[in-house]
């Protein structure tokens, strides 16, 4: 079995640096296609325009339809075509960011990501989640290559809601525990091979700089200023996690996730806080299939959820004393979602997952 690493072709990250966002990029070309939101383009579209004539470059704004869906990429993937674009930029949150890998896989043109928060570990990866119209996971899809470069200004995530960096200290959470426990099974990661040891080790950085900088990081997004824990916590959240996760694999955790948003329609949180929840049941899942409770580990955990503001129960999830029957469904969905519930080192069954869950809300809930 071989190991192998990959990532974005360049990441670059840093205060204000979108205003000079064409002396990295311009080797691309003259003509290009921005992907954006209606919200994000009000953030970022004068700094794109005056970067983009300071280079005498061509900018095509579309505005995103809100739902990573295949019909959406086609929708967009038209409008390249017909416009002569050289690349393709995707900015803003996860949804925004999936799409234009779509899009960029299936025309063959360069990507450029530009995450406008640190809500998720999308912006690296070649992985592109697709859900249905109603917010509901399809599948995740796999793209020829990794986004040929990632530009990240922590200006403007220090500007962001502070519920999307949270949520993104979530979703980057669970990459060292997922890490560790496909460490354990010995199972490939999304590229085919098996973890290098540079790999695992961005995992448990990501790990160490969130306990260290996450509390502080926050601190200045709801202050709506920079410091140089937001910086270390951004590289966390997009690139270790990004990186991380791609290069190790997921478990439990994104399986979670993925189940509960089959089972609970519409999900009431974000990606990266149903991610954060699922950390916790594949934590319980853990102790009690090897029935050794990590007193010492979980309360280090808990104790970070509660400093940051992530979920840890079902009260949390705004899901008030859940059903034996919406437990189920979601385990079973768990189990159903894909191959993550089944990386782990130990079979996983809706029994398993059905088991952990009423701990969980026994442990935290209303029960």
């Amino acid at each position: 079995m071989y190991r192998s690493l990959v990532s974005p072709g360049k990441y670059y990250q840093g205060k204000d640096i979108i205003e000079n966002l064409f002396t990295h990029i311009k080797y691309m070309g003259n003509r290009y296609a921005v992907l954006v939101d209606e919200f994000v383009i009000g953030l970022i579209k004068d700094k794109l325009v005056k970067s983009s004539e300071e280079a005498e470059c061509q900018l095509i704004f579309i505005i995103f339809n809100n739902e990573s869906t295949d019909d959406e990429a086609n929708r967009i993937l038209g409008i390249i075509e017909d416009n002569g674009i050289d690349a393709i930029m995707g900015a803003g949150g996860g949804k925004v960011i999936d799409t234009a890998k779509l899009v960029s896989d299936r025309c063959n043109l360069p990507l450029v990501v530009i995450p406008t928060s640190a809500a998720s570990d999308a912006p690296c990866s070649a992985a592109s989640v697709i859900y249905d119209e109603k917010g509901t996971f399809i599948k995740s899809s796999r793209m020829k290559k990794n986004p040929d470069m990632v530009i990240v200004d922590t200006n403007v995530i220090a500007n962001a809601p502070v519920r999307l960096l949270v949520a993104g200290m979530g979703d980057a959470f669970a990459t060292y525990y997922e890490a560790r426990a496909c460490h354990q099974s010995g199972t490939t990661n999304y590229t085919g091979g098996r973890h290098t040891e540079a790999a695992f080790a961005l995992a448990k950085l990501c790990n160490d700089i969130l306990l260290e900088y996450g509390v502080e990081a926050k601190q200045s997004v709801e202050m709506k200023e920079w410091s140089e824990a937001l910086e270390k916590v951004v590289e966390a959240n997009i690139l270790l996690s990004g990186v991380g996760f791609e290069n190790n694999g997921c478990a439990i955790a994104h399986a979670i996730y993925n189940g509960m948003t089959a089972a609970i329609k519409p999900f009431p949180i974000m990606h990266g806080e149903g991610v954060a929840f699922g950390t916790i049941v594949q934590l319980v899942t853990e102790y009690m299939v090897n029935n050794q409770w990590n007193d010492e580990e979980f309360k280090e955990v808990l104790n970070f959820y509660v400093s940051v503001g992530l979920p840890y129960s079902f009260e949390n999830l705004g899901i008030d004393n859940p059903s034996d029957q919406l437990l189920m469904e979601i385990s079973e969905a768990t189990c159903s979602s894909g191959p993550n519930a089944h990386k782990m080192p130990f079979e996983v069954t809706p029994q398993v997952i059905y088991e952990s869950l009423l701990r969980v809300n026994k442990l935290y809930g209303l029960n």
